[in-house]
């Protein structure tokens, strides 16, 4: 029921969204004074950070590894501060991903800089120049230590060149963040390499990404929390209702109220209406901007993202419960990614590689003896879109990728096509349905060197009393932006009321 009164209460805060942005916003706030209320289009928590359970196999929709997992590092402190990793079981893996190429060669990213190393140079010596500066990036990267916990900038790469250690690194920081993985690639003059490092993550993204998750890689600060995703979710929704947070599920926003240019409430789908002093945005971007105000309150920068920046492409996201162990590779948190020899179509396109993800190394995934992959690459949301309206066709489609792929797993890991006894796949669609994302996408904006400096508006034009927070503001998505953003827009509440903000 509408409560008018709540206009005129700054203290009173609407937050859209129980995603990792949601929550962190609402723990920020209530340890802030601020009475806030969440509303969840979903009945869990988490967002994208989330995990479905098939068969008695739980199939992860997120997690591969953590930033600042380790506990002695200043990033640490953003966990600490919303409860994500309580109690919680980190493992750090040896090799970090496996990127097999042709003839049986494989490139094998270890997580101790000096192994990986000694291992670029054995593959190709030829390449010495090249392999030496990476690496000597990612040590100089390793030693720098920023402290998001403070959340003084907009800007996570601002940040990383205030921490002490930068001054060093600031040539590596110039050179490697004008660089794309495409650029990176082709400073290799060995096939294999080249090829790697062009295509194992989007060709388009800075260079920055890979050497600094290599870095917290060397000092086990980018683990993998057992369990995976979803825990974790419950673990911050719990944090946030014990400081006095009330999250309101299956409640999807339909419209955010404005009078006089200020935000007053929302209406949600079924009608009814809440009120409060200030709305916080933690949904989708181009739904809260576009359709929950109706396109009302843009400018050049606000319109500039959506029409220019370049998105994480939509994924085929295929789960695999498999009746058998399978010990080798063992401990590969960020997957490995298989040629094809034989390449399979899906959805029109042709993929020549598969990113899979082998949980051998966390055993509350699956039961005692068995394991399950999960399976993911880029596809198209028109494809997927319209084929949805076919339910039939829809169903067919997804069934033919699951197929195919368990056909060319088999050949990988003979015998496992037979051992297969859960399969689930989820398309653009199945994202865009749970958690509303543009496009299917599952993290926001690429960090390219055009945009990885890119500070994003939390506010709009001509509405006050309302902000937004998550992947939607800061260019490179994952955990740490979630954060960061809440923390970021909390504190502007704080200085708006003239309150001293409390982490």
């Amino acid at each position: 029921m509408a409560n008018p009164s709540l206009m005129d209460d700054p203290s009173s805060v609407i937050i859209i969204g129980a995603g990792i942005a949601g929550l962190s916003t609402g723990v920020y706030a209530q340890r802030n004074g601020y009475q806030s209320r969440i509303y969840e289009m979903h009945n869990l928590p988490g967002g994208l950070m989330t995990a479905w359970k098939r068969k008695g196999y739980t199939i992860d929709g997120c997690i591969h590894w953590l930033s600042y997992s380790n506990p002695t590092l200043g990033g640490y402190k953003m966990w600490d501060d919303i409860g994500l990793v309580e109690d919680a079981k980190i493992f750090d893996p040896e090799l970090f991903t496996i990127i097999e190429g042709q003839q049986g060669q494989s490139v094998n990213f270890y997580s101790d800089v000096n192994r990986l190393e000694a291992h670029l140079l054995e593959l190709a010596p030829e390449d010495r120049k090249t392999i030496r500066s990476i690496c000597a990036a990612i040590r100089a990267f390793a030693r720098i230590d920023p402290d998001l916990s403070t959340g003084m900038s907009e800007n996570l790469f601002d940040m990383v060149r205030a921490a002490p250690a930068a001054l060093a690194a600031m040539p590596y920081l110039r050179k490697y963040g004008a660089m794309t993985m495409r650029d990176l690639g082709k400073e290799f003059s060995n096939p294999l390499l080249r090829e790697t490092f062009e295509k194992m993550w989007y060709p388009d993204m800075s260079a920055l990404g890979l050497l600094f998750t290599l870095s917290m890689l060397h000092n086990r600060a980018a683990g993998y929390v057992i369990g995976g995703s979803l825990p974790m979710a419950h673990a911050v929704e719990k944090r946030y209702c014990d400081l006095g947070g009330k999250i309101h599920y299956g409640c999807r926003v339909e419209e955010i109220l404005v009078e006089d240019g200020r935000a007053v409430g929302v209406r949600l789908e079924d009608g009814r209406v809440e009120n409060a002093g200030t709305v916080i945005s933690a949904a989708d971007g181009y739904t809260t901007i576009y359709k929950m105000l109706g396109g009302r309150f843009i400018d050049d920068a606000v319109k500039e993202p959506y029409e220019k920046f370049v998105i994480f492409p939509p994924l085929i996201y295929i789960g695999l419960g498999v009746n058998q162990e399978i010990p080798e590779p063992y401990g590969v948190t960020g997957g490995v990614n298989i040629m094809l020899s034989d390449p399979i179509t899906v959805a029109g396109e042709t993929i020549d590689r598969l990113d899979v993800m082998i949980y051998n190394f966390d055993p509350l995934l699956a039961p005692a003896g068995k394991t399950v992959l999960n399976v993911a690459f880029p596809t198209s949301y028109t494809y997927w879109k319209e084929l949805y309206s076919e339910s039939e066709r829809y169903e067919a489609e997804k069934q033919a990728a699951a197929i195919a792929v368990i056909d060319r797993l088999d050949r990988r890991f003979p015998g496992l096509a037979q051992k297969v006894e859960m399969v689930d796949v989820a398309t653009p669609v199945t994202f865009e349905r749970y958690t509303g994302n543009w496009q299917g996408s599952f993290e926001g904006w690429i960090p390219t060197p055009a945009t990885l400096m890119k500070q994003l508006p939390k506010t709009l034009p001509g509405l006050t009393n309302f902000y937004m927070v998550g992947q939607w503001v800061q260019p490179g998505g994952g955990l740490p932006t979630g954060v960061m953003t809440a923390q970021q827009v909390v504190k502007m509440l704080c200085k708006r009321d003239k309150k001293k903000f409390r982490r």
